[in-house]
């Protein structure tokens, strides 16, 4: 029942160093705000873990996003769902929900799914 896949090292295109993903729930999901401040203490102590000289004033909030969850905060787990929308109207829709790891790491069998879907 964990929320985050932990905290993860990444070089990016421009050769820079970036951590994450850092989660804190929002009640929005229009809500992309970085509050820069608590989370940006919590990632450098989930950071000091494997650098330890880490200090938060070496880190900034890069970007944010809303990432797909089917459940509550402390909610059982809930896997993603693959449902074509002919019933609700929409014929040759395929609605993808809540595709999250290891949803990501079966990429090619969903499409293959969807694929079956729509013959």
């Amino acid at each position: 029942h964990t929320t985050s896949l932990g905290t993860h090292l990444t070089l990016d295109m421009a050769g820079a160093i970036r951590f994450g993903p850092d989660l804190e729930w929002v009640a929005s999901n229009t809500d992309y705000a970085t509050d820069g401040g608590q989370s940006v203490e919590q990632a450098a102590a989930a950071v000091a873990e494997y650098l330890p000289a880490i200090r938060p004033r070496n880190l900034a909030p890069g970007y944010s996003g809303i990432r797909p969850k089917l459940q509550p905060p402390g909610g059982a787990f809930r896997d993603f769902v693959v449902r074509e929308e002919s019933d609700a109207g929409f014929p040759g829709f395929v609605n993808l929900i809540g595709i999250e790891s290891p949803g990501l790491t079966s990429a090619l069998a969903i499409a293959a799914m969807v694929d079956r879907l729509l013959r």
